[in-house]
């Protein structure tokens, strides 16, 4: 059975909603939704948003995202600025494997429960979306072909096992300090309608120059009332988000092609070679030549 979409639906009559897609269910747009996602792209590359991350994402990735988190996917088959399509390359075909299930069903006794304090932990620490390590993936992945085959009776506890596998094999990180921290503020239909604009014409125009009242006027704004917006979503400042999107589009650029780090530079949208090299080693750590050395070993 296939919905609006064109998911094809794996589980129906269950208190989930496992599907195969070929196009994520939100368009290029960012949104939330009640229901926890787990999200498998078995074929695809892009981008994803939530909350102060974003990162580039390529087949074999796998995110769980919390009820009620605001967060954005962006496929390269949808059509946005990219190097292999600047030169005439192909997108990888999108193949996707999405899991919807709303925690609230289990309620606050079941959760309150000793047994379920790891099960717990994970459903705070997925608020700001975890990234699943290729060594926990194929017992997940396990988990989701026992769902779409097993009965109904037998759904409710395959799926608790895949999410305390998640909470067993993933750094959770200290759920007493997440529980200190101040909740970010809620989004409402206009925060998500304008991220979206704000986040497509990042991701298109990243690769030149972006003046403050450029991207300002997207969503109507002058520059100070922007600036004091963004970070009050985001938690940190557009040129922040912005840097980030270029040197996320650098690495892959290092990755998969032998262009020379200056080509590089300018492609990513940086018109200084040094300012390229030293945004480059904060965020990864490495210097653009040695981060190609140490993925091409």
């Amino acid at each position: 059975m296939k919905d609006f979409f064109g998911q094809d639906i794996r589980a129906k009559g269950s208190t989930f909603t496992l599907a195969r897609a070929e196009i994520y269910h939100a368009l290029n747009s960012f949104h939330a939704h009640q229901e926890m996602e787990l999200l498998y792209v078995r074929s695809g590359e892009g981008t994803f948003s939530i909350d102060n991350l974003s990162r580039r994402i390529s087949s074999g990735t796998m995110i769980l995202i919390g009820a009620n988190v605001p967060h954005m996917f962006k496929f390269e088959t949808n059509r946005y600025y990219d190097y292999a399509m600047k030169h005439g390359k192909t997108p990888t075909p999108l193949q996707l494997l999405t899991l919807h299930f709303d925690p609230n069903r289990l309620g606050n006794d079941f959760l309150s429960l000793p047994e379920n304090t790891l099960l717990v932990n994970l459903l705070a620490a997925a608020k700001k979306g975890i990234i699943i390590n290729e060594q926990t993936q194929p017992q997940i992945v396990y988990y989701l072909d026992q769902l779409e085959n097993a009965p109904n009776y037998g759904q409710l506890p395959i799926l608790l096992q895949l999410l305390n596998e998640i909470a067993e094999k993933e750094p959770l990180g200290n759920a007493q300090e997440r529980a200190s921290k101040k909740e970010s503020k809620p989004f409402k239909k206009i925060d998500e309608t304008r991220l979206t604009m704000i986040y497509l014409y990042t991701m298109d125009n990243f690769y030149k120059e972006i003046k403050l009242k450029d991207i300002a006027d997207i969503v109507h704004m002058v520059p100070n009332a922007f600036c004091h917006y963004f970070r009050s979503r985001t938690g940190r400042s557009y040129f922040d988000f912005l840097i980030e999107v270029r040197i996320e589009h650098a690495c892959k650029l290092l990755r998969e092609g032998n262009n020379s780090v200056t080509s590089i530079c300018t492609d990513s949208g940086f018109s200084n070679l040094s300012n390229f090299n030293r945004y480059f080693k904060l965020q990864t750590g490495q210097s653009p030549l040695a981060y190609r050395q140490s993925k091409r070993k």
